[in-house]
């Protein structure tokens, strides 16, 4: 079972690719003490009512140290519950966070308790500064690289978004990434509608270069993981599909806004009361019907995707979340995504046959 609490929707960098950076000035709600414990409380009784051994629960935001104590309290409030039903359910915790905040009292807390380490960073100082600023609209860069070496020591997973307007030298960062001591490094495209057939032969080349840079790490036995590569190589390795491998949308998520509201997943929380994809709050539970609805469209694919080899591989068919963002619905499919899939999928396999074939 996962938990993810958006403790704030605060946040103290203004990223240009920030998908509420037009509404930021009204983003201010913060989670009450009552919303936290009731969310860990359900998460509980749902991990019980599946017979799931294992809760794992995300802090996220806006940027979740701004809420540090609230972050102190669910540890507590978790560590309680687990204790209470002989330890049933175990917990595990990971925080997704720009790393401007991280001090050594916040670094030894994540440590002691385990706490994973998602870490939004796209690249050495130039291009991260390119897209990552603070409010002042100064870069944010400086306020990370101190704390890279305890980054890398703490494992955390580098977490880089790819505009159109940084896509140039994408595969450097990466092996940027990797020379800083990154074993774990997932890049994603902030598809904006925006993106044209120059910019795709663009990221095709950078792609390209990954592709070889991750066969050649493989090669050398290499502990290093480029989820942009990787994960759609395992798909076919693995014989499944994107929703079973990578989505929990319905199934064993519980995706909690500021004030309570479950969503299917993270890209759909929000604190309005008219929030499209509003699935019940923590306190009245999940409501069923709206739930099996989510259920039945996860289970069912696009008829506009009908015949496509790899729809099960593609995002544009598989992930609600990009659906709903890139279209407005989950329905939708993006022509953007789409190009994008068809792309990648061709670069994933050739790089998947050099290793078979070595």
């Amino acid at each position: 079972m996962n938990l993810v609490l958006s403790l704030t929707e605060g946040c103290n960098l203004r990223c240009r690719y920030c998908y509420y950076r037009e509404t930021h000035g009204l983003r201010s709600k913060i989670m009450s003490d009552e919303v936290l414990e009731a969310s860990i409380k359900y998460a509980f009784q749902r991990a019980l009512q599946a017979n799931q051994n294992d809760l794992h629960i995300t802090f996220f935001g806006g940027e979740p140290l701004l809420r540090f104590e609230a972050i102190r309290q669910a540890v507590s409030i978790a560590k309680s519950l687990s204790d209470k039903v002989d330890k049933k359910v175990r917990v595990g915790y990971s925080i997704n966070t720009n790393g401007t905040l991280l001090t050594d009292e916040i670094f030894d807390f994540l440590k002691k308790e385990d706490i994973k380490i998602l870490l939004s960073l796209d690249g050495s100082r130039e291009r991260h500064d390119s897209c990552r600023h603070l409010v002042n609209g100064q870069g944010s860069f400086s306020a990370i690289e101190p704390n890279l070496p305890k980054f890398v020591a703490m494992d955390a997973m580098v977490l880089s978004v790819v505009t159109h307007d940084n896509l140039f030298g994408l595969a450097d960062s990466v092996k940027w990434f990797h020379e800083q001591g990154f074993k774990r490094v997932v890049t994603a495209v902030d598809f904006d509608g925006k993106w044209t057939e120059a910019d795709f032969d663009s990221l095709k080349l950078e792609y390209q270069e990954m592709a070889r840079f991750w066969v050649e790490r493989k090669k050398a036995k290499e502990s290093f993981y480029l989820g942009t590569i990787e994960d759609k190589v395992k798909l076919v390795t693995e014989k499944t599909r994107y929703r079973q491998y990578s989505c929990s949308a319905c199934a064993s998520g519980i995706y909690v806004a500021t004030d309570g509201a479950i969503f299917p997943c993270s890209r759909f929380i929000s604190s309005k009361p008219d929030a499209p994809y509003r699935m019940g709050n923590v306190f009245a539970g999940m409501d069923e019907l709206k739930t099996q609805e989510m259920r039945t469209y996860l289970q069912t694919d696009k008829a506009e995707c009908e015949g496509c080899a790899l729809r099960y591989r593609c995002v544009a068919h598989e992930c609600s979340c990009i659906s709903f963002y890139t279209t407005g619905s989950i329905e939708g499919v993006s022509p953007e995504v789409c190009t994008h899939e068809r792309m990648l999928c061709e670069i994933c396999d050739e790089a998947a046959n050099t290793l078979i074939g070595q």
